[in-house]
C-alpha cells in the first residue's frame, strides 16, 4: 500500500475503485481498515460511483506513530489529509468523517473549503461548537485514563472501556495515542462554523454517550442536515447500512440536499 512522508512523518494511504473521489477520516485508536473497510464502507461507496480514498492518521494504522504532544492536534491531524490529496493531485473532492475525525474534517472545511464539495459527518455531537458536556475538552481525559491503564478497565463505563479493546486488538501504540488524547481540538467558533457553505450531512447516535448528538452543530452550520438515528451509540454507526446508504445518496454528483 502507497505511504507519503508529511513533515517527516510516514502516513498510509490506499484508493478504491473510480468516481467522484471521496475522503475517509476514520476515529481515534482505530484506523482506515477498522473504522471503514472492515464495516463494507468501500463497497457500498464504490457501487455508488464514488472513488473511495483511506487514509490512517498519524498515530494510527499503518502510519508513522510519534510520540510527542506537539505532533497531535486538529491542525496536525488535517495535514495529514491535505498531504494525501496533494500527493493525488486532487483538487475538489468529498469528506466522510467519524468521531475525532470530525473536527479534523470541519477544520479542513473551515480552512481550505475551495477543495471540498461535500461532507458527512458521523458520531459527533454539539460540543464541536463548544456545547458541554462532550467537548473535546472535557472528554479526552477519560480516554487518556483507559490508556493509561496496563489491564482492560472493568470498572470504567462501557463506551469507554471499548477503546482500551479497540488499542489492544488492533496492536496500537499506547503512547503515541496518549500523546493524541493530550493534544488540542478546540471547538468551532460559531461565526466559523456559518461560514461554511459546503453542504454537510450530520449522523448521530441516539445513545451516542462519547459525543452525544449535532442537532445544534447542523443547525450552526451554512448548510447542514441533521439525522439522528434510534437506538444507535457511538459505535455502531460505524456498522449500520442505512447510515452507509445515506452517506452515500448525499455524497453522490447531482445529490439534492435533504
Amino acid at each position: 500500500m502507497p505511504t507519503i512522508e508529511n513533515r517527516g512523518i510516514r502516513i498510509h494511504y490506499e484508493v478504491h475503485g473510480r468516481g467522484h473521489p471521496v475522503v475517509l477520516i476514520h476515529g481515534g485508536t482505530v484506523s482506515f481498515k477498522h473504522n471503514y473497510a472492515d464495516f463494507g464502507w468501500i463497497e457500498a461507496l464504490n457501487d455508488s460511483g464514488l472513488q473511495v480514498i483511506g487514509l490512517d492518521l498519524r498515530g494510527h494504522g499503518q502510519s508513522g506513530k510519534p510520540h510527542e504532544i506537539a505532533s497531535y492536534g486538529t491542525s496536525n491531524l488535517a495535514s495529514d489529509v491535505v498531504a494525501v490529496l496533494d500527493q493525488l493531485s486532487l483538487t475538489r473532492v468529498s469528506l466522510v468523517a467519524y468521531s475525532i475525525g470530525t473536527a479534523v474534517a470541519l477544520h479542513l472545511l473551515k480552512s481550505i473549503p475551495e477543495r471540498f464539495d461535500r461532507a458527512a459527518l458521523i458520531a459527533t455531537g454539539d460540543g464541536l461548537i463548544g456545547h458541554p458536556p462532550h467537548t473535546f475538552e472535557m472528554a479526552l481525559p477519560s480516554l487518556l485514563e483507559v490508556l493509561d491503564r496496563t489491564e482492560y478497565p472493568k470498572d470504567l463505563p462501557k463506551h469507554l472501556s471499548t477503546y482500551w479493546n479497540f488499542v489492544a486488538a488492533t496492536g496500537g501504540d499506547w503512547q503515541a495515542l496518549r500523546a493524541l488524547a493530550q493534544a488540542s481540538y478546540a471547538p468551532l467558533a460559531p461565526a466559523d462554523a456559518l461560514a461554511i457553505k459546503i453542504p454537510t450531512l450530520v449522523i448521530s447516535g441516539q445513545s451516542d454517550l462519547v459525543l452525544g448528538q449535532g442537532p445544534r452543530l447542523a443547525q450552526a452550520l451554512g448548510q447542514g442536515v441533521y439525522v439522528e438515528v434510534p437506538g444507535a451509540d457511538h459505535f455502531s454507526l460505524a456498522a449500520d447500512p442505512d447510515v452507509k446508504a445515506a452517506v452515500a445518496r448525499f455524497i453522490r454528483p447531482g445529490a439534492v440536499q435533504q
